[in-house]
């Protein structure tokens, strides 16, 4: 003997209160886990000049910086003096006509600024400015 049954119909109740708590709950967990954007800027304080009217080819131009603690970037990666050396030779050989500047912060010792210069007369490059800032 069959027993009929009908089938009862499968109803799902999702109470909208459940899931703000649940979307507020994945916001704090992404929020709390993302790191953030950190720009890879060098902080520098660059010395003032009056003049300052220069203008630079953007694809041909490099710079060098310098942090008061001797640090030295290129194109805003670390480096050192001897892998400088190499990476300036590089540019260099792939455009004569490339242009390199100097950003020392003004509270950066005077024998950094002249080791970074050694390295640029070690490899013949003599197209080289030093960025300043628009004196007041």
């Amino acid at each position: 003997m069959r027993r009929n049954r009908k089938k009862q119909a499968f109803h799902l109740d999702i109470a909208p209160v459940n899931l703000i708590d649940l979307l507020l709950v994945l916001l704090i967990f992404f929020i709390t886990t993302t790191s953030f954007l950190q720009l890879k800027v060098i902080e520098l304080s660059l010395p003032s000049a009056k003049n300052t009217k220069t203008s630079y080819e953007k694809d041909m131009t490099f710079v060098v910086s310098i942090k008061e603690s001797c640090d030295i970037y290129f194109e805003k990666k670390s480096t050192d003096l001897t892998n400088l050396s190499s990476l300036l030779k590089e540019k260099y050989a792939a455009n004569k006509k490339s242009n390199f500047q100097i950003a020392a912060d003004k509270e950066t010792p005077h024998r950094c600024f002249i080791d970074v210069l050694d390295v640029f007369r070690a490899n013949e490059i003599e197209n080289i400015s030093i960025l300043t800032k628009r004196r007041k």
